[in-house]
């Protein structure tokens, strides 16, 4: 085979194993992004995509996903203080962590409800949601 000719096969065969490894850490993030969450059960890959089984090519972001997306895809105050799906919830009641911390509140190890799916609450917050941040805060040193 002619040196050439070897030199662009190399270069193909680089560029094609460069192209699977971008491929594969895009698939990847997702994992990674629900570790960002605090609390990921039961909506797991449902709490940002439209489909629970997300594939390449039928991977599509809803509501919350998309604003996570648009957040630098980082749970935060900020990110928990919306309501991204429009149904009533905070984001942050929903997925468990009402201020964004990072922590999920007291016993919490469920989601009340899907931050991106409207009319999703779970059975709904017995305390008013802007509050429950403070009260936590109060117990923090605890």
């Amino acid at each position: 085979m002619p040196a050439s000719t070897q030199s662009r096969c190399s270069a193909a065969i680089v560029t094609t194993m460069a192209l699977v490894a971008c491929c594969a850490g895009r698939a990847g993030a997702t994992n990674l992004d629900m570790a960002r969450l605090p609390v990921v059960v039961p909506n797991l890959c449902a709490s940002c995509h439209v489909s629970a089984a997300p594939v390449a090519g039928n991977s599509g972001l809803n509501a919350f996903g998309l604003d996570f997306r648009a957040n630098g895809r980082v749970w935060d105050s900020d990110l928990a203080a919306l309501d991204s799906d429009g149904d009533g919830c905070l984001n942050g009641i929903e997925v468990g962590d009402s201020d964004g911390d990072g922590r999920a509140d007291g016993n919490v190890t469920s989601q009340a409800g899907n931050p991106g799916v409207a009319g999703d609450c779970g059975s709904g917050p017995p305390f008013d949601e802007t509050t429950w941040g403070a009260i936590k805060a109060m117990f923090d040193g605890d």
